[in-house]
């Protein structure tokens, strides 16, 4: 009865945040397109750059985002009102001081904005320092009240967080488009992003103090040492994790803005966009299905789970496989389309864009696995290494090849650290097995990934795609082409029966329903 509400859990989070992450991928297109349309690429280039710097900001996050999911789990399946209570009181308070210190470093770092930008003086964006400091505000600003979000998220009803979500952004959307159209005021387009993502805040929490009303309640208990002392050691490895994650997703902008210009650093971040947009897309579908896990993890024994794993990677490796190569194949037919020849980059940035795309996404499962397990304290030193390697590579290969350089230091710090070593994290301390057959299988997952997608770029290369309902006509067959290549490789093994069969059983229940 346990793992078919596991299951159930699972199949509604999953659908309505992907149906809610798609209709805000389309808002989220529509407002880009007025965006460069009403204003400069100059604009274009410091909303991706201070997009970037912002990030790394969300360093003074210390990696808790991600301890408290992990520290819920067992209370809310034991239905423990009062540690939930004082676990939400706790992490009110670090996420009040999370804001303050995000507010004051920001602004702070005002000063070595001339350092970052390629030709600051030349840039003809008016007020960039007060620009930046809206930046700094609007991240400080989204973590008050958050902290009540992952408490709906981890009692396993993050569908009801991805409507409330949906509604603000579609409101937010509507909103900017007619400040752009009428106003062209990059100042106020900020301004009601701010003010939007601390109302929507305000809602949630509200929200989930309806649906667990015991919160409400005020407490002067104080968590047990025991407790705190197991978050103080997962904060500590969680940081230097969340360090390394942020460095990598926030140095490739300002490598490509000191080397290469503003300019390029908007065209690429048209082609982030895109991918970011696919990326959150089937975010939702593992992040639906995270609490289950974590659920899973609590209430089964290691055997069950490494079976779930392997199911799970198979069906990771479908999903990431298949996006990424029509991502490979259209994306470049779409800017075209969208906004233009001269926004294009070149095959090989669209290559290792993609293969980035693809070995990131790779890793979902087994991030969600060993945050389930609380494995973050092992090996928590691996992010450091990776970030090294980035920068150093990306800085010696940029001078040569450009932003492929960058790319390529993204793709090599990733590959030799934790596209290996996490799953041999879960698979030694998770599941206390050899992990040799996940390393096969994920090298036979790559080449099939490069061959399939090399082959069909090929093919669809020979096709004029001159307008949108070529566009989307050619992405259909594309992926029904590429979906039966991967039935015809797959279809005797385990994991693929098992999703086949799978699949049977809900459709007959559906008819019979």
């Amino acid at each position: 009865m346990e793992q078919k509400s596991r299951t159930e859990n699972s199949l509604i989070n999953s659908h309505m945040s992907i149906v809610t992450q798609v209709l805000t991928v389309v808002l989220n297109f529509v407002v880009k397109t007025v965006f460069i349309k009403m204003l400069s690429d100059e604009y274009l280039g410091v909303n991706g750059l201070f997009t970037n710097i912002i990030t790394m900001l969300s360093l003074a996050d210390l990696g808790i985002g991600m301890a408290i999911p992990y520290s819920l789990y067992k209370p809310l399946a034991e239905k423990d009102e009062k540690k939930i209570n004082v676990l939400m009181k706790f992490y009110k308070k670090i996420y009040t001081i999370i804001g303050i210190v995000v507010l004051i470093i920001g602004i702070a770092l005002t000063p070595f904005l001339p350092f970052i930008i390629k030709d600051a003086a030349s840039v003809n964006v008016p007020n960039l320092s007060f620009i930046y400091i809206l930046f700094v505000i609007h991240s400080a600003s989204s973590y008050f009240f958050v902290y009540k979000k992952f408490l709906i998220d981890s009692d396993q009803r993050s569908n009801i967080t991805a409507k409330i979500i949906f509604i603000f952004s579609l409101l937010l959307s509507v909103i900017q488009i007619l400040i752009l159209i009428f106003t062209k005021d990059y100042v106020l387009f900020l301004l009601s992003s701010i003010f939007m993502v601390v109302t929507q805040n305000i809602y949630i929490s509200h929200k989930a103090n309806k649906m667990y009303p015991f919160i409400k309640n005020k407490t002067e208990e104080n968590l047990d040492k025991e407790t705190v002392n197991d978050i103080k050691k997962n904060v500590s490895s969680l940081f230097i994790y969340k360090v390394g994650t942020v460095i990598m997703n926030g140095t490739d902008n300002i490598i490509i803005s000191q080397y290469l210009g503003l300019v390029i650093v908007g065209f690429y971040s048209n082609y982030v966009l895109i991918i970011n947009s696919v990326t959150n897309v089937l975010n939702q579908v593992f992040n639906a299905i995270s609490s289950s896990i974590g659920n899973l993890v609590v209430t089964e024994n290691s055997k069950r789970s490494k079976d779930v794993y392997d199911d799970l990677t198979f069906a990771n490796f479908w999903l990431y496989a298949l996006f990424g190569g029509l991502l490979m194949i259209l994306i470049n037919p779409f800017i075209n389309i969208w906004i233009g020849k001269r926004y294009m980059l070149d095959f090989s940035v669209v290559f290792l864009l993609t293969l980035n795309f693809y070995v990131l996404g790779m890793q979902s499962i087994t991030n969600s696995f060993r945050n389930a397990y609380g494995l973050f304290y092992k090996a928590k030193y691996r992010p450091i290494f990776m970030v090294i390697i980035n920068i150093v590579v990306s800085i010696i290969l940029v001078r040569f090849i450009g932003i492929e350089g960058v790319l390529l230091g993204t793709l090599i710090s990733r590959l030799t650290t934790t596209a290996w070593l996490d799953p041999y994290i879960v698979h030694k301390y998770g599941f206390k097995l050899s992990s040799k057959s996940y390393y096969i299988d994920y090298v036979k997952y790559l080449a099939v990934f490069i061959l399939i997608s090399l082959g069909l770029y090929y093919l669809v290369s020979l096709i004029s795609i001159s307008n949108i309902i070529i566009w989307v006509l050619i992405a259909i067959l594309a992926a029904i082409i590429f979906n039966l290549i991967l039935m015809l490789i797959f279809f005797k093994t385990k994991e693929y029966n098992y999703f086949k069969d799978k699949m049977k059983r809900m459709a007959l229940q559906k008819i019979r329903h």
